[in-house]
């Protein structure tokens, strides 16, 4: 993809909402190239996901915010939690804490791999074997408390720079118990993003701290920061002061390096369904999404507000993820579907990927490339039309949004929706109803 000049609208987290709603707008116009949109469905979505929460929560309020630390929780053992007592016991402060659980869930996003049906874990404590994002959580916390990602034996749970610049596939391979029966795919791009988070950590001793580079010292530095707000309660951060820190942690690296999006700007695409100008320089019908940059911010400032009672002022510019699971509910309920075309070209493009060795071939699914325009008109549509669906849902629950959060929608509804669907209409694989090609998944 050719570089465009840099532009701060497309790399803010305001782009994403306004640019997926243009595509939303086009749908309402029926413009789209690539999907039929059926309204009549949408309150399905919304009475699907009201009968969820209820089903699984006494009280919405009782749903948590949507991050990679419900991932380690897998089976109902707290285990970052447990941890986080352990710290303090051993008299570490909140701070330090802190530090520690970012250290170990910065690295716990950038691993965030989709696990398919063919891999799992066995828990080094329990025996148990855990599958999917669950599993990699887990075999991360291993990881983590092994002193894998620290450089230091005495000071092992830690993530640091050296540690990571160190760090080898045939390391990860062990670690995530992976083996010819025991695949998981897409491991050698999550490396890269490694060993470019090591040396972002070592270059940016602003953000990272210049003695031990580490993720956690970002909280230092936000904490510094002049725009940054003492308080009773504790620390008033601005999110546009994170902001920059997580997109250099991975989404610039991913796009430079060809994984996803357009270099310079990150995980932004043209989308021809919205390009009303011929100026090969003109870049308004570009979509942002920063997917990986949102779910560092969402995962990351869970543990600033709960250990250091901290105040995030500006979340309300966050989205939806268009993730696969968030994505697959509006396909599998029937709102949106492939044109005839695209359905073909896309069940055309799994029938050759399945003569490949190794390839899935069961349970067919259309299949596309990550920067095809089908899976771009994909996300910004599930972007979009899952912000007016919490809306509904609120509306019938009667709640305004301090009462259910957008990332509390997330994780008790769109997303835990979106998976029961893939495992009912989809049971062998548990896939989405668009699969992206493997190999190319460092950003989706």
């Amino acid at each position: 993809m050719i570089p465009v000049p840099k532009d701060d609208y497309l790399l803010s987290l305001r782009g994403v909402r306004e640019r997926c709603f243009k595509v939303q707008e086009a749908a309402a116009r029926q413009q789209l190239r690539h999907f039929d949109v059926d309204n009549t469905k949408l309150n399905d979505i919304v009475q699907i996901l009201v009968s969820l929460i209820k089903r699984d929560y006494g009280h919405p309020s009782e749903i948590p915010t949507h991050s990679r630390w419900r991932h380690f929780d897998v089976g109902g053992r707290p285990r970052i939690q447990t941890l986080i007592n352990s710290w303090a016991s051993l008299g570490q402060d909140n701070l330090e804490q802190t530090r520690r659980t970012l250290d170990l869930f910065t690295v716990a996003c950038l691993l965030d791999v989709e696990a398919g049906h063919n891999w799992s874990y066995r828990e080094k404590t329990t025996n148990r074997y855990h599958k999917r994002c669950e599993g990699v959580a887990v075999a991360i916390l291993d990881l983590f408390l092994a002193g894998f990602f620290s450089s230091d034996p005495s000071d092992p749970h830690r993530v640091d720079s050296e540690a990571l610049i160190g760090l080898t596939l045939e390391n990860l391979t062990t670690g995530l118990q992976i083996t010819d029966n025991n695949i998981l795919v897409g491991l050698e791009d999550r490396l890269g993003l490694l060993h470019h988070l090591g040396q972002v950590l070592k270059d940016r001793s602003d953000f990272f701290g210049g003695n031990v580079p580490r993720p956690g010292n970002l909280m230092d530095y936000l904490l510094a920061h002049p725009t940054t707000i003492k308080t009773q309660k504790g620390p008033l951060i601005h999110l546009e002061t994170l902001w920059p820190i997580v997109q250099e942690m991975g989404e610039m690296w991913a796009a430079e390096k060809g994984k996803g999006g357009t270099p310079g700007l990150g995980d932004v695409w043209p989308c021809e369904t919205i390009k009303y100008s011929n100026d090969p320089n003109n870049t308004e019908h570009f979509v942002t999404f920063h997917k990986l940059s949102q779910w560092l911010v969402y995962s990351l400032i869970e543990p600033m507000t709960k250990l250091l009672g901290a105040t995030i002022e500006g979340t309300d510019l966050l989205t939806p993820l268009p993730d696969y699971r968030n994505g697959g509910l509006l396909m599998d309920t029937g709102f949106i579907t492939l044109k005839k075309d695209d359905l073909e070209r896309g069940l055309e493009n799994y029938r050759q990927n399945s003569l490949i060795p190794g390839q899935p071939k069961v349970e067919i699914a259309p299949m596309f490339e990550m920067s095809d325009p089908v899976v771009v008109e994909w996300r910004a549509l599930t972007t979009a039309y899952l912000d007016l669906v919490a809306e509904r849902v609120r509306d019938s629950l009667k709640l305004s949004r301090k009462d259910l959060s957008l990332s509390q929608l997330i994780e008790g509804g769109t997303w835990s929706a979106g998976r029961e669907l893939a495992e009912i209409s989809r049971p062998n694989t548990q896939e989405p109803p668009i699969v992206i090609k493997i190999g190319d998944r460092v950003i989706y």
